[in-house]
């Protein structure tokens, strides 16, 4: 039996390349505001007897939760037998702990809220520092799929003697996996942010070379402050163009192809989050992970029924 994916927030490529695996077909959703502001959800597509995803990115979540809660909620009360959701951006994960008395936290709060109303979780690279792993947050299976692949092989296939440069120590075990998939050279810099968009960026580029092309990845670029602070470090080690490659592109700026100190640089995202910039796919690694969970749950309901 197909599942059913509802797209309520995603970039249309994604939608369409998680729409052409065989395991899934396309559930049609109505969704309006109504004149007060409040949202309106339909499922127009029978969900009874069969299991639904919910493919919806949260990087705007103050407005997109509502509607994906009664989504949810909607695809329960009318018989789903199961209700997942894809969120390739997963916010609220910053806010790990309370750094200021009296500060709300908002990782655990805002896995509990989605654990309440999901079967299971599938996301892509989610922003985890002092929590190592989605399970110590979320009571639902929680996975992170990882963009290791497409980045890597977007990389392989575009730039010739990549340098690879990761922001912070956070990002040394994806700046290397990413490093050995590419075969590449790279360095992790320190990052110290002392504002939202005020951000000191130290650490060594001697190994950067003539003749190698500087490749800055993070995985989040809201304010594009690091990026930034980075670019103008590069310039004082290299005249080449530099590519900066965004896992999460949360910004709607259209950053241009100079930057700070005129060191050309182009900006390339994948297409977690909607944005001009988007060129590398990342469905393939969601897909992985759904597929699994289907699978899991399709032999949990096989075992329960036996019994």
């Amino acid at each position: 039996m197909k599942a059913l994916l509802f797209p309520l927030h995603a970039a249309p490529d994604l939608t369409q390349h998680m729409l052409a695996d065989r395991a899934i077909e396309e559930g049609i959703i109505e969704y309006r505001h109504f004149p007060d502001g409040e949202s309106y959800v339909r499922l127009c597509t029978p969900v009874k007897g069969r299991p639904v995803i919910v493919l919806c990115g949260l990087d705007r979540p103050d407005e997109r939760l509502t509607a994906l809660l009664l989504a949810a909620d909607a695809a329960r009360e009318q018989g789903a037998l199961q209700v997942g959701l894809v969120a390739p951006y997963l916010a609220y994960m910053r806010q790990d702990r309370a750094f200021q008395s009296g500060e709300a936290v908002s990782a655990p709060s805002f896995a509990a809220i989605l654990s309440r109303h999901f079967d299971w979780l599938v996301t892509l690279e989610p922003h985890l520092h002092r929590v190592s792993h989605l399970d110590d947050i979320f009571s639902i299976p929680a996975i992170a799929a990882q963009a290791t692949g497409p980045i890597g092989d977007w990389i392989a296939n575009n730039i010739d003697q990549p340098f690879l440069i990761g922001p912070d120590r956070e990002s040394a075990p994806w700046i290397e996996r990413i490093a050995e998939h590419t075969n590449a050279r790279f360095c992790v810099l320190e990052k110290i942010r002392k504002g939202d968009r005020d951000v000191e960026i130290t650490g060594s580029l001697d190994d950067l070379r003539a003749g190698m092309t500087p490749v800055v990845i993070d995985d989040i670029v809201s304010s594009g402050a690091t990026m930034a602070a980075i670019l103008g470090r590069i310039v004082h080690h290299s005249s080449a163009s530099s590519v900066c490659i965004v896992v999460h592109m949360l910004s709607a700026e259209q950053f241009g192809q100079t930057t700070q100190a005129d060191h050309p640089a182009s900006f390339i995202s994948c297409n977690s989050v909607p944005h001009t910039s988007n060129r590398i796919d990342i469905s393939a690694p969601l897909l992985t992970e759904v597929r699994e969970l289907l699978e899991r749950f399709e032999v949990e309901r096989a075992h329960s029924h036996r019994l």
